[in-house]
């Protein structure tokens, strides 16, 4: 029984190789959700959804940038838009981000007394050989 239920446990466990590629093939390649878990042995449609939205998470937050398109996009003015909106919209992610962290920089600095950032000067300088 218990070799059963490890089988079974085993056969829904996916490589991040595979959930990679699958994500990519949709998120970037423009291919059907249906396709890519038919190609790729995936059985259920909500594991699928569920790495798509991980993985936009994640490029939201700066963890995963945009892969290079691929030679046969640059030469479709409409995959080249839509490359545009999901740049415009990684920067301002990628911004916000960078704020959050200075701000938070800044907080730990200014009100905890926590050096971060080194401190630009004389003093903090290598002495020089003579």
């Amino acid at each position: 029984m218990q070799d059963h239920i490890r089988d079974l446990l085993n056969r829904f466990q996916y490589s991040e190789q595979l959930k990679e590629s699958a994500v990519s093939r949709i998120l970037f390649g423009g291919e059907d959700p249906s396709q890519v878990m038919a190609d790729l042995d995936i059985h259920n449609s909500y594991t699928l959804r569920n790495w798509v939205l991980l993985y936009k998470q994640k490029i939201q937050t700066g963890l995963i940038t945009l892969p290079a398109l691929k030679k046969a996009q640059t030469q479709d003015i409409t995959d080249l838009k839509q490359r545009i909106e999901e740049l415009e919209y990684a920067l301002n992610q990628a911004n916000l981000l960078i704020l959050a962290l200075n701000t938070m920089i800044e907080v730990a600095e200014n009100e905890l007394n926590v050096p971060i950032r080194k401190k630009s000067g004389r003093s903090g300088a290598p002495p020089k050989r003579s």
